[in-house]
């Protein structure tokens, strides 16, 4: 019996050491929320190496997504990354943590120009950090469009909101991004109007001009860069990475395409994605630990050669691979940065009219 009573007790020692050890692996871990392939190949695996701490990388299909998971609470991850506005948002719900200053060490290598942007949101200021930026702009196969129009105003939305122009490329493909808030604020301060309104009229003349070149628009998009490489559209309203992405794959197929983004001189907007951590994130120190691992500048700028965004680092920028650092529409001077208007948090009843404006839009018989 006593036999058998002390096997029972080595049984569940070892059952309890075996639920202890994986408690404690599965405790290991920082689990974040982010846009599919938004660091280097490596990033997270050499912080696993250095760390011994193991990631959960969930994908992020839309920032609606994740403001959704971040209002209703208990979300479950440690560390997220949200745009400039929604983090705003999030921030004044009380679903982000006020951030510990003396936890960052690369705070003060952040990007002069991101740190005055980062200035213009009062609630999420404190509880993020800059991660990666960009512009909304455009992306063209420089031969297709000078082929159709030599000389044509590449460094203005003329090439794009004026159908005579616009109509002059339908043949080689024009795309849009797929995003309502966006396209409504470049086509409404194209006009001179107030990039962030929801006033009737300045929504029916948004309405009336993106109208006016709807038949010459292939595609509504967000990723257009697989089009890009393989012709089916020559022209592109996006984003600025889109370019260095468009530009590698190209040259990795063995395409000899030249292709080129502008910032518009009328302007632009410009987005920021930030790092931050969720309330009842359960291992807020991993999520420092990450967020100081990746702002290394070797870190950042691996991260830039990848994603073909620019980092929030201004230390890392020396180490970003030449094609992208010395595209003044990709790593922007102040010049530029004057002409670039941020996103803003808009009132919901603004926003539902600029959603109805939008929807009109994309439902418009050519």
């Amino acid at each position: 019996m006593k036999i058998k009573i002390k096997l029972l007790a080595g049984t569940l020692s070892l059952l309890l050491a075996g639920i202890q050890t994986q408690a404690q692996a599965e405790d290991n871990v920082l689990r974040l929320y982010n846009w599919a392939d938004y660091f280097a190949e490596d990033t997270i695996a050499n912080f696993t190496k250095e760390t011994g701490i193991r990631v959960i990388y969930d994908v992020m299909d839309g920032s609606e997504t994740l403001e959704a998971k971040m209002m209703s609470g208990h979300s479950g991850y440690d560390l997220i990354f949200p745009g400039d506005t929604v983090a705003e948002r999030l921030m004044r719900a009380g679903a982000l943590q006020k951030l510990a200053p003396e936890k960052l060490e690369h705070l003060s290598e952040i990007e002069p120009g991101l740190q005055r942007l980062q200035a213009q949101y009062p609630h999420s200021r404190y509880a993020t950090v800059p991660y990666t930026w960009g512009s909304i702009g455009i992306t063209y196969n420089a031969a297709a469009i000078n082929q159709r129009m030599p000389n044509a105003p590449v460094n203005s939305l003329d090439l794009l909101f004026k159908p005579e122009i616009a109509a002059k490329f339908a043949d080689c493909g024009i795309s849009m991004i797929d995003s309502p808030d966006e396209v409504m604020a470049i086509a409404l301060h194209y006009l001179g109007r107030d990039p962030r309104s929801g006033k009737a009229q300045d929504l029916d003349a948004a309405l009336a001009l993106l109208k006016s070149i709807k038949p010459y628009i292939r595609k509504f998009q967000s990723q257009p860069v697989t089009q890009l490489v393989n012709g089916d559209i020559c022209l592109s309203l996006g984003y600025s990475g889109d370019v260095i992405q468009a530009q590698r794959a190209a040259d990795q197929a063995g395409k000899p395409v030249d292709f080129q983004y502008r910032i518009p001189f009328e302007g632009t907007s410009i987005w920021m994605d930030t790092m931050a951590i969720p309330v009842d994130a359960r291992h807020p120190e991993y999520a420092y630990a990450f967020i100081n691992f990746v702002m290394r500048p070797a870190n950042m700028a691996a991260i830039s050669n990848f994603t073909g965004y620019p980092t929030s680092s201004a230390t890392a920028r020396p180490l970003v691979a030449a094609d992208l650092r010395n595209n003044p529409d990709i790593y922007v001077d102040d010049a530029v940065y004057a002409r670039l208007f941020p996103g803003e948090d808009i009132p919901q009843r603004d926003m539902r009219a600029r959603m109805r404006a939008w929807t009109t839009f994309k439902t418009a018989r050519d």
